[in-house]
């Protein structure tokens, strides 16, 4: 396909294109022989060079004039110059005393000055078939000698016996139309390129989208509008707006305003809409309006299914305040902690033992925080080795180790991004890593493994560990400086040991949860029994009482008596308790610091009943039967 096509009606111009034109992508049509082409040949040609793909016309003449009228794609004429002209009737000039210049009005250029410049007759042509015939005999009469025209003109007047020749244009009037023709087609491509960019905006817009012209006609609407309109195209464009809204009058209602708004909420037949209405203005000119309307079920549903999506990546916390077992007033305050917590995007540091409900307490701060939506990434820290815990977190570029993958991996901080993580045993995190954990705490930007660039983020810091970071640090284990980073919003989760209040209602919570994963009759225990659970001081926590909830549920189907079943679980905690008081004062236990001074026997009971209520002091101050301040001033005399 040829995008510039050149018609030469005669030979001799055909030559002079082809001087000028080397480029193989144009295609010329000519005559043959000596013989000019008719109108009755060079309109069907512009026609189905036009159907074929053709953006742009060159020829010239009356040609040129014809064919504007019949194609739609522009058509540039070669002009004839008035030096053109000059040139030719010079040559004859010496040999001819009457000279006739005869033609199309776009040959002749200005007939009427023209002639009396160069002391030639013109005998202008307007329309071949009512004029030609007419001047051609006016010229006779005027005793012409010779006729200088185009080729059609001059070939007429040869059947009277009229010499002539043809007027043929310049090299430069041809190169000049070719340039003309050239940068058409450059303004068509870019015209075309803008349109299908628009076209594409407006088509993969998630909202529908109207264009309405200041009179209320439809003049563009993309495919959402037409779906959700649920109206055949061409009963949408260029109609009326009330017409195509028929039936909707809290819509059109709303669409009447002469103002502009934005988000209204408007109910149309079974969906909810969010429109908005905003002018359309070019040079301070309001031209239009452009309405936008979002069906906000959809958007419910994209929500709902990107929410699937996190879940099926794992990054989302399912657990919230709701699940969490609070009677006593050690879990209270926990409570009371969390949800003021949750207010910041503070660090906060979870300190408790093993079982107690660390990651249940970081998924409550963040389902009740601004970030509930966004990722909830977490990591045990203690569970991998130095080197893979490094990559995991910060993630690393292509290449960066053997065996990486070659596209590279984000980090879990880039995968929190504008969400949380989560950094369960952050105590067991090598030395040599504290110190790049402790630069994206301070920065909140990470750089991966074997990579340059740094990347900034927007994360929610959340740790927790079992251990004693401040023993850590004198043991030259952790960081102090990291420590202080971290320790920013404590929580200390009591162990269960700390919060026997809350057991009855835990026992009955978790029963059901068992149940309902064992598809079986949830059991019921005897009050004494639930009782007795109270006595026990659980080293396992929640996670212990869980385990023995589950044995019960599964013997509880078993054919062995329940008494027995209960009576069996009793002896076994009562054994496990003696064993672990046995194990504390072998290892050191209360007994074992008798024999010190009255100092240290204050410090060791001190440390050890904070260490039972798992840093709580306000448990630990009540338990020794002292207030907090004197307990923070013991703890800070020793």
């Amino acid at each position: 396909m040829s995008k510039i096509v050149i018609i030469a009606p005669s030979k001799e111009f055909a030559d002079t294109v082809r001087s000028v034109v080397k480029k193989s992508s144009y295609k010329i049509y000519a005559p043959k022989d000596d013989r000019d082409f008719s109108f009755e040949e060079t309109v069907p040609i512009a026609k189905q060079e036009e159907a074929l793909g053709a953006e742009v016309i060159i020829t010239r003449g009356g040609q040129a004039t014809l064919l504007k009228k019949k194609v739609s794609i522009p058509v540039v004429e070669v002009k004839m110059t008035v030096l053109d002209i000059l040139r030719t009737v010079h040559t004859l000039k010496s040999r001819y005393k009457r000279i006739g210049l005869i033609g199309v009005e776009n040959i002749i250029c200005d007939y009427r000055e023209l002639g009396s410049y160069i002391d030639i007759q013109t005998y202008p042509v307007f329309s071949y078939e009512h004029d030609l015939d007419m001047q051609v005999r006016n010229a006779l009469a005027d005793h012409v000698e010779f006729i200088v025209g185009d080729g059609m003109s001059v070939d007429y007047a040869k059947r009277f016996g009229l010499p002539g020749i043809k007027l043929m244009p310049s090299s430069a009037s041809v190169r000049e139309a070719v340039e003309i023709a050239e940068n058409l087609v450059r303004a068509r491509f870019l015209e075309g390129t803008k349109n299908e960019q628009f076209r594409m905006v407006l088509e993969t817009a998630q909202d529908a989208i109207l264009i309405i012209s200041n009179e209320g006609q439809v003049l563009l609407a993309n495919n959402r509008a037409i779906h959700l309109l649920n109206r055949e195209r061409t009963d949408i464009i260029n109609y009326p707006i009330h017409d195509v809204l028929n039936g909707e009058k809290s819509l059109l209602n709303l669409l009447t305003q002469s103002q502009e708004f934005r988000e209204e909420i408007v109910h149309v037949r079974n969906s909810v809409l969010s429109v908005s209405k905003r002018r359309i203005m070019v040079a301070d000119d309001p031209i239009g309006w452009v309405l936008t309307l979002q069906d906000v079920t959809q958007i419910q549903k994209l929500e709902q299914s990107i929410r699937r999506k996190l879940n099926h990546t794992g990054f989302v916390a399912k657990r919230s305040l709701e699940d969490m077992i609070a009677v006593s007033p050690a879990m209270k305050n926990v409570v009371e902690k969390i949800k003021y917590f949750s207010r910041t995007n503070s660090t906060t540091l979870l300190l408790g033992e093993t079982g107690t409900g660390k990651e249940l307490i970081a998924q409550s701060i963040h389902n009740h925080s601004d970030r509930k939506n966004r990722p909830f990434v977490p990591i045990n820290c203690g569970a991998l080795p130095s080197n893979l815990l490094e990559s995991e977190l910060f993630g690393y570029e292509p290449g960066a180790f053997t065996g990486a993958h070659r596209n590279g991996k984000a980090g879990l901080f880039e995968l929190a991004h504008t969400g949380t993580i989560f950094l369960d045993e952050v105590g067991e995190i090598p030395l040599d890593l504290q110190s790049r954990l402790l630069r994206v705490i301070q920065e909140r930007e990470v750089m991966r493994v074997g990579g340059s660039s740094i990347i900034p983020i927007d994360v929610r810091i959340i740790a927790a560990t079992h251990r004693d970071l401040q023993s850590d640090i004198r043991n030259g284990k952790f960081r102090a400086d990291l420590f202080y980073r971290l320790h920013i919003l404590p929580i200390s989760i009591p162990p269960l040991r700390g919060r026997k209040e809350d057991i009855p209602l835990l026992v009955d919570v978790l029963l059901t949860k068992i149940s309902e994963r064992y598809q079986c009759r949830k059991p019921r225990l005897p009050e004494p029994f639930i009782t007795k659970l109270k006595d026990f001081s659980w080293p396992g926590n929640i996670r212990e009482l869980e385990n023995v909830l589950e044995r019960i549920v599964v013997l509880f189907n078993a054919e062995i008596p329940h008494d027995d079943v209960l009576q069996e679980i009793v002896e076994e905690l009562a054994v496990n308790d003696r064993a672990a008081t046995l194990t504390n004062e072998q290892s050191g236990g209360f007994d074992s610091v008798l024999n010190g001074t009255l100092e240290d026997i204050e410090k060791q009971v001190i440390l050890r009943q904070l260490d039972q209520f798992g840093g709580n002091k306000e448990l630990t101050a009540k338990h020794l039967g002292i207030s907090r301040a004197t307990l923070w001033r013991k703890l800070k005399e020793n």
